[in-house]
């Protein structure tokens, strides 16, 4: 099977890496020269199968082509994958699958008028951790109650929802979208459940501007008098430590070393967080009601010091707690169960998730069958995020 990939950034190359024998990349749609010829020729594509932008791949026959990756930037999901799934193309869709309720329906539509599968990357459902989470669920009853809390740790939220390319609502979408649609659409698979009745939110932009930063801070990290005191400098992110910095294209005759440099000192990577102009929230709560009996919580918290979900799931025969990769079960008259997987949810490619969805992905379209993340079995855990955003 031949592919083609629009988009070759961090998420696409981790997909690619993940391909199974038999499927090939035919095409590549990147308009970063740099980033387009090194996924070339990481995954053997020539030159003539290259294309810098959308409209000249789309202007030209690819009789061979049977799917495509699209993992370019969110608000050209759908305008891509419409056109990809009108040539007759299955679709590994990056998350999230649409930037609109309007948009979601006009693909899943266009998807089902051409016979083909939309498959959405939501890798939690693919998690050996968060598949256990499911299992054990599914032990304590009826559930009544889902309490859920994502902490964007400072790094991840200084370097994507800050400085980074999710940073303004207007040009990619809103934070609870783009960060937690995975985790609505686990949820509401944990749960089994099939609508989204009422739901609430509240949240605000409380930290990441001006009128918070420190006394004395500059507009850029790098010569800043209070950089090595602050939890969120790009200096140590990006110069000490060395990472997030995969995202970084360096070209040739430089070294990532130069490019940092460079990145501190003009580039957006290098700026203070609390003068960055973003304007996404860094706080969120977000109450659900599912199938008319459970209530879901669901907060966002961007401001934390530490990175993870802390999960409690409530039923009718007990409580399973979930937090940094350990579980916790207790049900009524029985001892407490432990189970560990700290050491695995640190394993590359989200624990080998991101290959399993790959795997799941092409072996059902080339069996004929619907993927698991398909776009209609995932399409409550997105409607709880419309839902939110416009509240």
């Amino acid at each position: 099977m031949d592919i083609a990939v629009l988009g070759a950034g961090n998420r696409a190359r981790k997909y690619l890496s993940c391909l199974p024998d038999g499927v090939k990349v035919g095409c590549l749609v990147e308009p970063e020269e740099i980033r387009l010829g090194q996924a070339a020729a990481r995954f053997g594509v020539p030159s003539s199968g290259c294309y810098r932008s959308a409209d000249a791949f789309f202007a030209a026959p690819h009789p061979g082509i049977e799917a495509a990756i699209v993992a370019a930037p969110d608000r050209l999901h759908v305008p891509l994958a419409l056109q990809c799934v009108r040539r007759g193309w299955h679709v590994l869709l990056e998350k999230p699958a649409a930037v609109s309720e309007e948009e979601y329906r006009q693909l899943q539509t266009a998807a089902e008028r051409a016979g083909v599968q939309v498959g959405v990357c939501l890798e939690m459902r693919f998690h050996p951790y968060f598949r256990r989470i499911r299992e054990l669920a599914a032990s304590i009853g009826e559930i009544s109650r889902i309490d859920h809390v994502e902490h964007i740790g400072p790094d991840r939220m200084a370097h994507t929802f800050v400085r980074g390319l999710w940073s303004k609502a207007g040009e990619s979408g809103p934070i609870f979208l783009s960060k937690c649609c995975h985790d609505a659409d686990f949820l509401l698979w944990l749960a089994g459940a099939q609508t989204v009745g009422e739901v609430r939110s509240s949240g605000s932009l409380s930290l990441f501007r001006s009128s918070s930063a420190p006394e004395g801070a500059a507009l850029r990290c790098i010569g800043c008098p209070i950089e090595r005191t602050c939890r969120y400098s790009a200096v140590d992110l990006y110069q000490r430590r060395v990472e997030w910095v995969s995202g970084f294209d360096v070209p040739e005759g430089l070294s990532l070393s130069d490019v940092i440099n460079k990145e501190l000192r003009e580039g957006r990577y290098g700026r203070c967080v609390y003068h960055c102009g973003n304007d996404v929230y860094d706080t969120q709560t977000v109450t659900a009601v599912l199938d008319g009996k459970v209530r879901l919580t669901m907060k966002l918290e961007g401001t934390s010091l530490e990175e993870g979900r802390c999960i409690r799931i409530t039923g009718s025969g007990g409580v399973l707690e979930a937090q940094g990769g350990k579980i916790v079960l207790r049900s009524e008259g029985n001892a407490a169960v432990a189970e560990d997987f700290s050491d695995i949810i640190k394993a590359p490619l989200h624990a080998g998730a991101d290959a399993e969805l790959v795997r799941d992905f092409f072996e059902s379209i080339a069996d004929g069958k619907e993927p698991l993340t398909s776009l209609p079995s995932v399409s409550s855990g997105h409607l709880l995020c419309y839902k939110a955003i416009r509240d």
